[in-house]
C-alpha cells in the first residue's frame, strides 16, 4: 500500500465519521427548513407584529378615524350606515379594533388560515364588532376574480407592501376595487431616511442578500413605498412620515423597522 493510500485511508478513518454527521444534519436542516421557516415567522408575527402595532396605536387611531365618518357606495349599506373594507395582509387583525362597529370586511392574507383566525380561535371575539364578509388567501395582487370593480369603500395596508412580489400590481388591485372617491389607507415602513447610515447600509444587506425575507414572509426592510403608491395613478396622496419608538422583544426588528409614511391616497 502507497504512502498516499495510507494517508487517505488514516484521513477518512479521522474526519469520516463527523463528515458523515455534518451531511445528516445538513440534510435534516433541509428536510425541516420549510416548518422551522413557519414557525420562526408564526411566531415573528404574533411577537414583534403585535408589539409594534401596539406602539403604532395612536398613529393608527389617528390614520383610521375618518373611516367612522365615511358613507357607502354601496346602496344596501349605506341604507344600514355600514361600509366596505378590504384590509390585504391581516396579519393578527390587529387593525381591526380600529374599524367601525358593524363594518364588513375583505380580508387577504397569505395565511391559509386567516378564516380560522378570525372566526374560531382564542381570541376571534375581538373581531366579533365587525362582519367578515370574505377572506381570500393571496398577496393582493390578483382580486379579479373575487373582488368587482369599484365596490369597496376603503382599502388598507400597513407594513405590507414591503413583503408582496409586485408592489405596483397590489396597487393596481387596489385602485380598481375602490369606489370613485373611495380612500387607501397605509402605513407603511420605509428605509431610513438618512443616507449614508449604518441602519441603511444593514437594511440593503439583509434584504438583497435573501436571507430577510426568507425568515420574515418575504420582508424587504430596504423597499421604499413611496415611489410605488405616487406613481399607482391616485387622484390625491398625502402622506407624514413617523418612527416608532419603545421597548420590544425583538429591538434589532424595531431599529430596521422604524420609519414608516402614514397616510391616504383618494381614488
Amino acid at each position: 500500500m502507497s504512502y498516499n493510500d495510507l494517508w487517505i485511508r488514516d484521513l477518512g478513518a479521522r474526519y469520516g465519521v463527523a463528515l458523515l454527521a455534518i451531511l445528516a444534519i445538513v440534510f435534516w436542516m433541509a428536510s425541516r427548513w420549510p416548518k422551522m421557516r413557519e414557525s420562526w415567522y408564526r411566531d415573528y408575527l404574533i411577537g414583534f407584529e403585535v408589539e409594534c402595532s401596539d406602539l403604532a396605536a395612536f398613529h393608527k387611531r389617528r390614520l383610521f378615524e375618518p373611516l367612522h365618518c365615511l358613507i357607502s357606495a354601496d346602496e344596501t349599506l349605506r341604507d344600514v350606515g355600514r361600509i366596505r373594507i378590504l384590509e390585504i395582509g391581516v396579519k393578527t387583525g390587529e387593525n381591526i379594533a380600529f374599524y367601525p362597529d358593524d363594518c364588513h370586511l375583505v380580508g387577504v392574507d397569505l395565511n391559509k388560515r386567516l378564516a380560522d383566525h378570525l372566526f374560531h380561535d382564542e381570541n376571534a371575539w375581538r373581531f366579533r364588532h365587525i362582519f367578515v364578509e370574505q377572506t381570500i388567501v393571496g398577496d393582493g395582487s390578483r382580486l379579479g376574480q373575487t373582488i368587482p370593480s369599484g365596490s369597496v369603500d376603503a382599502v388598507v395596508t400597513t407594513r405590507t407592501l414591503c413583503s408582496v412580489e409586485s408592489p405596483a400590481a397590489v396597487l393596481r388591485e387596489i385602485r380598481r376595487v375602490l369606489v370613485q372617491g373611495g380612500t387607501y389607507f397605509f402605513m407603511e415602513h420605509t428605509p431610513d431616511p438618512r443616507q449614508g447610515t449604518l441602519i441603511r447600509w444593514l437594511q440593503m444587506f439583509w434584504s438583497r442578500s435573501g436571507i430577510w425575507p426568507s425568515l420574515y414572509g418575504g420582508c424587504r426592510p430596504d423597499f421604499d413605498p413611496i415611489p410605488s403608491i405616487e406613481m399607482a395613478g391616485f387622484e390625491q396622496v398625502t402622506w407624514r412620515r413617523a418612527a416608532l419608538h419603545g421597548d420590544t422583544s425583538r429591538p434589532h426588528h424595531l431599529a430596521l423597522t422604524r420609519h414608516h409614511i402614514i397616510g391616504t391616497a383618494i381614488r
